[in-house]
């Protein structure tokens, strides 16, 4: 045994049924397919595998899989060796991850007899643990110098030398020295609400203007019931609640004494004798009524959608070239957008002209996302130009956000001009209309940063991508970029909006056919975009178009589950091409599931470790059927570029 190996070693009983405690977290395990539930080769499991077989002169029968697992909803996996002094042994795929950091890896295992030896490996680094004829866990925390003969990379491994069999379940590698629950989850194919903090507050819009009330979106991660309790300075606002341990809601305050202005929130959980526990700051901004404004767009940090007007929205935009026909509007109208993205330049010269386009979009109850045309000049000057032109228009009541700056990576820096320069051309913009979201858009995404200028710059997280004919699977780019982007963007508060492809010329190979558009929606709607734009009116393809009125009342009735006032985001996954999320919506949980491939799946969602209870039955809402549940386990059937939204009971 190594001495830098710095191990420990643990046996745990095992029951037949997996006791999961709240409130759930975010799963740690760092390897794929470790319920050993996918085996595209029958016997041996997807992402496990051994080189025994050149060593094993008769290897049939030596691995398989069964179904008697100590973990509910998982399989096992049991070894025969038949040959002494010959290493028989089951290895992960070789991950990329760093050596030189400390890793716990756990396994359940159990033999043909007692006192059976096997050989646990975390890279480089190694022990010896007895197995017996029960279930048993075993832990060991290891840093390995050198994870794997590929440099960046890391295995793990089980092996033995004896002849005999050995069973194998539930392997977990995590980072750091202790063994937590296993999750049959893989770590960066989920996301679960952040319980690190024992206490969070988040206030639920960024912008109030005259409602009497603010909600706090509280969350009590502590293992005891607390108080909220909220002021502003020494003032402390009227209103309170109780969070049950482990809760998450909305807790409602008066503001309608406060003035305009910034102000900082202190949130505090209490204890049953007053003591603080926990306290959170947060930021309260309160406007002064305007008249000028044409419209109220708020912003909730929460759920990250848009409210117009006290109005929840999801937009599902048209996009349109300059120099719009009227009647572009009525089949657009016809067709289920309740909104266009269209341009409005700086040219003073077409202001009038614009103004009566605007109007005509606002008769036909269509929103508008402005797109202006910048003037390729200095940073400062483009900066005021697009203030001008949005301090001149926001008086209009169907502007619901100022589009600023299209793919700025592509052209900003030339002529001089500095990348974070576009953080000025933002905070003028807000100036100038702080009652609206303004926005940039990009074309590439940069890992917790966003776009280029970053997200400081924008008030969404923007792109556009058009792979169709492009590549084999065009949804592998799109699910991995949305994915992404909302894992940047969550944790800010801010919505995402993603250009969807709709033409088929010029650069692009063809246009999406009706099934992928819809796909397309499901997946940005499942992901977390709220700002569905479209690129470009008007596709060629008659059913594409035709399509368009059903896929708009998909949207309509998913925005009714999504922004509903007690809508609550639980969890937001992927298996293969399978996407989904986990809602809570008037009490009860709602999955909803986009295969976005185009061959059938037949995939497992372990809802027990997402939502800390098993299923019954799943009900179909909206869209196409093909859910099974089986307790722990729901299982996905679903045909290629189907999606559908279901009731969990």
């Amino acid at each position: 045994m190594n001495s830098t190996v710095a191990l420990s070693i643990i046996c745990v009983a095992v029951f037949a049924t997996l006791a999961l405690s709240q409130p759930l977290e975010q799963p740690r395990n760092l390897l794929r397919n470790s319920h050993f539930l996918y085996s595209a080769n029958g016997e041996v499991p997807d992402w496990w595998g051994t080189g025994a077989p050149e060593r094993i002169r008769n290897f049939s029968g030596c691995i398989s899989l069964e179904e008697a697992s100590p973990i509910a909803g998982t399989k096992a996996l049991r070894l025969f060796n038949p040959q002494a002094n010959a290493l028989l042994w089951l290895q992960s795929f070789a991950y990329a991850l760093p050596s030189e950091r400390v890793y716990t890896f756990s396994v359940y295992l159990r033999s043909d007899r007692d006192n059976f030896p096997v050989t646990l490996r975390i890279g480089d680094q190694s022990t010896k643990v007895n197995v017996s004829t029960q279930w048993q866990r075993f832990s060991f925390t290891a840093k390995p110098i050198r994870g794997h003969w590929a440099r960046g990379r890391l295995i793990v491994s089980i092996g033995f030398s004896q002849i005999g069999t050995l069973w194998i379940s539930a392997p977990q590698l995590e980072e750091g020295e202790t063994a937590t629950d296993y999750s049959p989850l893989y770590r960066d194919d989920v996301f679960l609400p952040n319980r690190s903090q024992p206490f969070r507050a988040t206030v639920q819009f960024n912008a109030y203007m005259t409602e009497p009330e603010m909600r706090i979106w509280c969350e009590n991660n502590f293992q005891r019931p607390v108080q909220v309790r909220c002021r502003v300075g020494e003032t402390t606002l009227h209103g309170k609640a109780t969070l049950k341990a482990g809760e998450r809601k909305f807790v409602s305050f008066n503001i309608a004494d406060l003035p305009a202005g910034t102000f900082t929130v202190t949130v505090e959980a209490i204890d049953g004798e007053g003591k603080v526990l926990a306290t959170a700051t947060e930021s309260l901004r309160k406007l002064p009524p305007n008249e000028k404004v044409g419209a109220f767009v708020q912003i909730d940090k929460v759920r990250r959608h848009l409210v117009v007007n006290g109005k929840p929205i999801i937009l599902f935009a048209q996009g349109i070239h300059a120099n719009p026909e009227e009647w572009w509007l009525d089949d657009i109208a016809q067709h289920g957008f309740n909104a266009i993205v269209t341009f409005v330049p700086t040219d003073q010269s077409r202001w009038e002209q614009i103004r009566k386009f605007l109007d005509e979009a606002h008769n036909r109850n269509l929103k508008v996302i402005a797109w202006l045309s910048a003037p390729r000049k200095s940073a400062k000057e483009i900066a005021e130009a697009l203030a001008k032109t949005i301090a001149s228009f926001r008086e209009h009541p169907s502007i619901v956000a100022w589009y600023l700056l299209d793919e700025p990576e592509g052209w900003w820096a030339q002529e001089g001009r500095k990348e974070d320069e576009l953080l000025i051309v933002y905070q003028m913009a807000k100036l100038a209309d702080p009652y609206r979201p303004a926005q940039l858009n990009w074309y590439s995404w940069a890992d917790g940063k966003g776009g280029y200028g970053s997200l400081n710059a924008s008030d969404f997280g923007s792109l556009d991508h058009y792979p169709f004919g492009k590549t084999e699977n065009p949804f592998t780019a799109l699910g991995g970029l949305l994915w992404r982007m909302n894992r940047d963007c969550r944790p800010l508060g801010k919505p995402v909006s993603f250009w969807q492809q709709m033409y088929g010329y010029d650069d692009a190979v063809r246009e999406p056919t009706a099934r992928e558009a819809r796909a397309h929606t499901w997946l940005t709607l499942v992901n977390g975009g709220r700002l569905i734009y479209w690129f470009i009116y008007k596709p060629m393809g008659e059913n594409f178009w035709n399509a368009m009125p059903k896929i708009a009342e998909e949207v309509r009735s998913l925005e009714k589950l999504l922004t509903a006032d007690d809508a609550t985001e639980l969890a937001v996954g992927r298996e293969g091409n399978l996407y989904y999320s986990l809602w809570n919506v008037n009490g009860e949980d709602v999955l909803l599931v986009v295969n976005a491939g185009y061959t059938p799946t037949n995939t497992p969602i372990f809802v027990r470790w997402l939502i800390g209870r098993g299923v019954k039955e799943a009900k179909l809402i909206i869209g196409d059927d093909g859910l099974i549940a089986t307790g722990d386990i729901v299982w996905v059937s679903l045909p290629p570029l189907a999606a559908g939204a279901f009731k969990l009971l």
